[in-house]
């Protein structure tokens, strides 16, 4: 197996997880009531929605781009999770979700140095 078809894998693998956890953000928003149930259904949307551009535009800058907003979307959640009791334990799984999507797609893109033969 080429590196090139492990890299497609690796992404294939990082895109699922994200519109799964897009579609858990969607159930688990008919479970929620207040600010939790509408910012889940906002995030669900917008997990399926970033996968499946990333998806198909497959390359090194569109995960980099994903990395950056999964990065953002953990930092605006820090003061939710700070000052919003109503909210807290939804922030706070958002950053650590942010966190693990934001190294994955780290992941796939590495350093961006080249290495010389």
């Amino acid at each position: 197996m080429s590196a090139h078809t492990r890299r497609q894998d690796r992404a294939s693998f990082v895109e699922a997880l994200r519109a799964a956890i897009g579609v858990a953000h969607l159930v688990g928003s008919n479970r929620a009531l207040g600010r939790p149930a509408v910012l889940g259904r906002v995030l669900g949307v917008r997990q399926l929605a970033q996968a499946a551009i990333t998806a198909r535009a497959a390359s090194p800058e569109a995960h980099t781009l994903s990395a950056a907003v999964d990065a953002l979307h953990g930092l605006t959640m820090v003061p939710l999770a700070l000052f919003d009791r109503q909210s807290r334990r939804f922030a706070i799984r958002q950053v650590w979700i942010a966190t693990l999507l934001t190294v994955l797609e780290v992941g796939l893109v590495g350093t961006g140095r080249r290495h010389r033969s």
